[in-house]
């Protein structure tokens, strides 16, 4: 039982390696990248708060197409992708990838589309494999260079309403949301907090 813990920590830890290594590559080859961004999340229900690290980064190839990655990674649990990326307007891109996660199957497909202007954004991102399908919507309206507001809805953690404060001059956000959720156990409706510190690249 003791080697078979010693495994899975050995496991865990060389996944987060190969995510990182990802990352840094990406950060060392990256030119004039597209919508990109690291951040840092706590999400509290029942009163238990769980942090987890999201990233997003694309990069144009050549003419409409690219590629991106994207990774999550919390407490016993990790994801990386990459793929390819389709941009037939500057307004609206396409993204496919696939990728390792940390479950008992782990190959990982994921795919996004984003819309937007410099104004307004939709970023929808799809993803699913061994441990199972998870989704997540987010679309904000910018009303000032400091201040985004919006709505966010992410599978099993809920909807609601987002607003993101910008620190002046700085890549730095600060963002929450409260969210709606239906407690699996119970089926009732719960009331969960979500927030984060963005930066953005």
């Amino acid at each position: 039982m003791k080697d078979m813990k010693v495994t899975a920590f050995k496991a865990e830890v060389w996944f987060r390696v190969f995510v990182y290594i990802l990352f840094a590559l990406f950060m060392l080859a990256k030119s004039a990248f597209g919508q990109n961004w690291v951040e840092e999340r706590t999400f509290v229900a029942g009163g238990v708060a769980t942090e987890r690290i999201d990233g997003l980064l694309t990069r144009p190839i050549r003419g409409k197409w690219g590629d991106f990655i994207w990774f999550q990674d919390q407490q016993g649990y990790a994801e990386s992708y990459l793929g390819g990326t389709l941009s037939p307007k500057p307004c609206l891109q396409f993204a496919l990838g696939a990728g390792l996660e940390e479950a008992k199957h782990p190959g990982r497909i994921g795919s996004y589309v984003w819309l937007g202007n410099k104004r307004n954004s939709v970023l929808f991102i799809a993803e699913d494999g061994g441990s199972g399908f998870w989704y997540k919507v987010e679309a904000l309206h910018t009303f000032s260079p400091f201040l985004d507001g919006g709505f966010i809805e992410e599978r099993f953690k809920g909807s609601g309403p987002e607003v993101k404060f910008g620190i002046p001059h700085t890549p730095f956000a600060i963002w929450g949301t409260p969210m709606i959720d239906r407690d699996p156990s119970s089926r009732h409706f719960r009331t969960n907090i979500l927030i984060g510190v963005r930066w953005s690249l």
